[in-house]
């Protein structure tokens, strides 16, 4: 009987230590919504006096996002460039961090630089930005470069363009102006 007791006792101390952890597990906040984040490929890359030149750059911007929503695809930069300053967490407001991908002088070996991007704009097939280092040397020049972009909230409501409903509202927007 004292056996059975003791049973029940620590059965019973056991689940009191557990209760905390499962209530903590039933009141997790919201998954956060998925930021989208970009990618913008060039055959090559300056950096003068501040200004980070992407040289024939593609001319669409790829996107996508993680998890949970896990949309992908491309806008054009025009489209890209003219959503930098929409909404309340834009791009203008909260300048992305990137990171650029580039390869170095010395044999070709792949480099990376962080930077934070301001002023983005178009000289031809050109793709400016003023540019901050954070991390890492930005070349003078080097050869095929890939800018990869921190991440913005969809900064509208999305739409119900059923063509487009996968897509970050931004997108929805860009592709219903053409």
């Amino acid at each position: 009987m004292l056996a059975m007791k003791k049973l029940a006792l620590m059965a019973a101390a056991c689940f009191c230590a557990a209760a905390p952890d499962f209530a903590a597990a039933q009141t997790l906040p919201p998954p956060r919504a998925a930021e989208v984040l970009f990618v913008q490929s060039a055959s090559g890359v300056a950096f003068v006096d501040g200004v980070l030149t992407l040289k024939d750059v593609s001319p669409t911007t790829v996107f996508f996002t993680d998890r949970p929503e896990r949309a992908a695809g491309h806008v054009r930069n025009d489209r890209f460039l003219g959503s930098w300053t929409e909404g309340k967490n834009s791009f203008k407001a909260n300048p992305p961090n990137a990171s650029l991908s580039f390869f170095d002088a010395l044999g070709g070996r792949p480099a990376l630089a962080v930077v934070v991007l301001s002023n983005p704009r178009t000289d031809g097939r050109n793709l400016l930005y003023d540019a901050r280092p954070l991390q890492g040397a930005i070349p003078a020049r080097a050869d095929a470069a890939t800018l990869f972009i921190d991440g913005m909230d969809a900064p509208c409501t999305p739409t119900a363009d059923l063509a487009l409903t996968d897509s970050p509202c931004w997108v929805q927007r860009a592709f219903r102006q053409q």
